[in-house]
C-alpha cells in the first residue's frame, strides 16, 4: 500500500561544516526561543538557516542552500539507500530505543482507506508558510513521522538485528540522546524493504503541515508542467521516518493549552460543568493525568491559574458536554480531551487566544506572568486511538499529540533536485 523508495541523502560534510551536533537541530516545534538562538549561533552552517524566514523572505534560505551545495558544505550520497535511524535515550525508568527507516514515500491523499492517513487536522496558514519555504529551498529538512503496525516479520527482524557496518552518522544531542544512522543500499535488501512496506498502511504522527505542503507543491508542479504521477520526479515524494507504533520506546504525550483572555470568574463558569476533586502541586497533577489515557472514562482536565494551585476538574454530566460536540463523529473522537475542550468548554469562557505547549512546567511559568492566562492540562491518547481515528478518516483537532523521540532536523535531508 505504501510506495517507499530509497533516496540519496543530502548530508553535511563534517570536514567542511563541523560536527553534526552543531549543524543539525532538534525538531523545529520543540525549539524554545532561547534554544533557537543558541542553535543559530552554534555554527554558520546550522540547518536553521534553511528554515528561518529572513526579512527578504525564504528566498535567502534558497540562496544559502544553493551556495552550500556549490561549496561542498552539503553533499548528496553517491547511492540511493534506505536509512536505518535509531534514537537511544536513558529515561527515569531505564534505557529506551526507537528504530525506524528513512524513506522517500510517494505522496497520497490522506483518506481513511488509503495508504497514508492523517490523525490530526492542519491549519491552512501554516501549510501555506511551509509551502513557501519548500518552493524557495526545495529540500526535505526534517522527515514526517509515519507510524505503522502489523508489518511483516522480516521487516521486524531487519531492524532488530545488529548492524553489520559502522553508522554513517552518529551523534549525541543536547538532552543526551544518541542518534545513529546506517545506509541500507544492498540491492537485494532495498528490494525486500520496498516489498515488505508495500502492504503496510501508514498514519502520519508528526509533520502533517510538512506533508500537506509537499502535496501542494506537487499539485503546483503538475499543473505547471502537465506531469503525471507516472513520471515519478522527486517532488512526487517526501521524506518519512517509518516507525512501528508498538515499540515501547515511542512515547505519545499530550499537548497542553495556554489560554489567554480568561474572564475573572473562570472558576465560577466552569463549576456548572465540572467538580474540583483536588488541588495541589502541578507536578503531582501531571502524574495523575499521565496515568489516565484520554478518550477513556469521563472528561477530565487539569487547570492551572496564575499563582496556583493546580486543580483536577472532573465532568459532572459528561452527556451535557458531549451534546455540544459536532455531530457525525466517532465515539473515540467525541471522548478526546482536545475535542471536548475546544468545542464544549472554551466557547463558554469568551473570546480567547489559545497556544500549544508540550512542556507543562514551562507553560505554567508563562501563565504566572499573565494574570489573564490559564493552562489547561490534557491527558495522552493511545496508539490504538491514533490508528482507529486515522483509519476512520476522522482527524483529531490539531496539536492533540506529541510524539517523541523524533529525528534531528538536518541530520539527513532529501533534495528535490536529485
Amino acid at each position: 500500500m505504501v510506495d517507499a523508495a530509497p533516496f540519496r541523502a543530502l548530508r553535511y560534510d563534517p570536514s567542511v561544516a563541523g560536527h553534526p551536533a552543531s549543524t543539525s537541530a532538534p525538531p523545529y516545534d520543540e525549539l524554545e526561543p532561547f534554544a533557537y538562538a543558541r542553535h543559530r549561533a552554534a555554527s554558520p552552517y546550522t540547518v536553521l538557516e534553511l528554515i528561518a524566514a529572513h526579512p527578504a523572505g525564504y528566498e535567502a534560505a534558497g540562496a544559502t542552500l544553493r551556495r552550500w551545495r556549490r561549496t561542498g558544505v552539503l553533499v548528496a550520497d553517491p547511492r540511493a539507500a534506505f536509512y536505518r535511524y535509531e534514537i537511544h535515550e536513558l529515561r527515569r525508568e531505564g534505557p529506551a530505543v526507537v528504530r525506524g527507516l528513512l524513506a522517500a514515500v510517494r505522496l497520497e491523499p490522506c483518506g481513511g482507506s488509503g495508504a497514508i492517513a492523517a490523525h490530526e487536522a492542519v491549519d491552512a496558514a501554516r501549510v501555506a508558510d511551509r509551502l513557501r519555504r519548500l518552493e524557495a529551498a526545495p529540500v526535505d529538512l526534517s522527515p514526517v513521522l509515519g507510524l505503522y503496525r502489523r508489518a511483516p516479520e522480516r521487516l521486524h527482524h531487519l531492524l532488530a538485528e545488529r548492524p553489520r557496518t559502522p553508522p554513517v552518522v552518529a551523534m549525541t544531542d543536547e538532552a543526551g540522546a544518541d542518534h545513529r544512522v546506517w545506509a541500507l543500499d544492498d540491492p537485494a535488501e532495498v528490494a525486500g524493504i520496498r516489498r515488505w512496506l508495500a502492504g503496510v498502511p501508514v498514519v502520519i504522527a508528526d509533520g502533517h503541515h510538512r506533508y500537506a505542503a509537499a502535496r501542494a507543491l506537487r499539485e503546483h508542479r503538475r499543473g505547471a508542467l502537465g506531469t503525471t504521477a507516472a513520471a515519478d520526479p522527486a517532488w512526487e515524494r517526501t521524506l518519512v521516518y517509518l516507525v512501528d507504533s508498538a515499540q515501547p520506546g515511542l512515547q505519545i504525550l499530550p499537548v497542553h493549552r495556554v489560554v489567554r483572555g480568561l474572564p475573572g470568574d473562570t472558576l465560577s463558569r466552569l463549576a456548572g460543568d465540572f467538580r474540583c476533586l483536588g488541588t495541589g502541586a502541578l507536578a503531582d497533577l501531571l502524574g495523575r493525568l499521565l496515568t489516565r489515557p484520554g478518550s477513556q472514562g469521563g472528561p477530565v482536565f487539569g487547570l492551572y491559574l496564575p499563582g496556583g494551585p493546580a486543580r483536577l476538574l472532573v465532568a459532572r454530566r459528561p452527556a451535557v458536554l458531549a451534546a455540544r460536540l459536532p455531530r457525525g463523529r466517532a465515539g473515540r473522537w467525541r471522548r478526546l480531551d482536545s475535542a471536548l475542550l475546544h468545542h464544549a468548554v472554551l466557547p463558554r469562557l469568551g473570546n480567547l487566544s489559545v497556544g500549544y505547549r508540550s512542556d507543562a512546567l514551562a507553560a505554567a511559568a508563562e501563565v504566572d506572568a499573565d494574570p489573564g492566562a490559564g493552562l489547561f492540562l490534557l491527558r495522552p491518547v493511545t496508539a490504538a486511538t491514533v490508528h482507529a481515528l486515522a483509519a476512520a478518516g476522522q482527524p483529531m483537532p490539531q496539536k492533540t499529540t506529541w510524539f517523541r523521540p523524533k529525528p534531528r532536523t538536518g541530520l539527513l535531508m532529501r533534495a528535490l533536485a536529485d
